[in-house]
């Protein structure tokens, strides 16, 4: 019994040897304008969207699925979310007009008025309205000169691009070959925190290339403060295309017709 139990000491230390050890992967700081720049070229191309798509919204894990939503939005300017229900009616919408988000809520019977700040009150701190449109195209914001750039790429084209701007931490998860700058940088994920702890995290999947645009045709924001996870994928997306002013306005007229 003793040898036994000798045997057995030895031989598992000696397989735990042999089994390969998980390893990341390197990393290297590179220059970062390259990246900066093609990143701003990407947001540049776009310029609106409409699309069709379906949204699944999860708070405190309360999931609520709505099928048809129509999506438009104005560059980083405007936005409008609206989900429609089984006769088509308008069931809850969601308008920026670049001054005020104007909500029409569910079982609601009126217009909510919030300031530049009222996304907080479904998605949560930190997601600014010209943000969210950003995301929306499948880009991150313009954070203009003020957030110093730092890039970090392994061998296989995959980059983790920083940008810090006093409290504010901005990652994002790109593939990007710094061998060739000339090729379009492709977005897996943005990330913004402050002070260390996260407000909001963006994910990107399914990408298509629509009018000479990479757009991604599904799109998850989570704010893990809140509980809170949006999910909406395109079904049917036009980019690039005019864009009328009425489509980001909302009246208690309007509202009572769709209803």
């Amino acid at each position: 019994m003793k040898t036994a139990g000798l045997t057995v000491a030895l031989i598992v230390p000696l397989l735990f040897a042999c089994y390969p050890i998980k390893t990341e992967i390197a990393m290297t700081a590179v220059p970062a304008a390259p990246l900066v720049e093609a990143l701003d070229q990407q947001r540049h191309a776009f310029t609106g969207l409409k699309a069709v798509a379906s949204a699944t919204f999860v708070k405190s894990g309360r999931k609520r699925s709505f099928d048809t939503v129509g999506v438009v939005v104005d560059d980083e300017r405007r936005l409008r979310l609206e989900a429609y229900g089984p006769m088509g009616q308008s069931i809850m919408a969601i308008v920026w007009d670049g001054q005020e988000i104007l909500f029409r809520l569910p079982e609601e019977n009126r217009i909510d008025h919030k300031g530049p700040a009222g996304l907080e009150q479904l998605l949560g701190q930190g997601l600014e309205p010209s943000e969210l449109c950003a995301i929306l195209s499948g880009n991150i914001p313009d954070v203009g000169k003020t957030a110093s750039p730092v890039l970090l790429c392994g061998t296989n084209n995959e980059c983790i691009l920083r940008l810090s701007s006093g409290a504010l931490l901005r990652t994002v998860q790109v593939s990007y070959p710094v061998d060739q700058p000339d090729r379009q940088p492709r977005i897996h994920s943005y990330e913004l925190s402050r002070s260390g702890s996260i407000l909001f995290k963006a994910r990107f999947d399914h990408v298509e290339e629509i009018s000479h645009y990479p757009l991604p045709m599904q799109i998850e924001i989570e704010n893990p403060g809140r509980n809170v996870q949006l999910t909406i994928i395109y079904h049917d997306a036009e980019v690039n295309m005019p864009i009328d002013n009425e489509a980001f306005s909302l009246t208690e007229d309007s509202d009572n017709e769709n209803r």
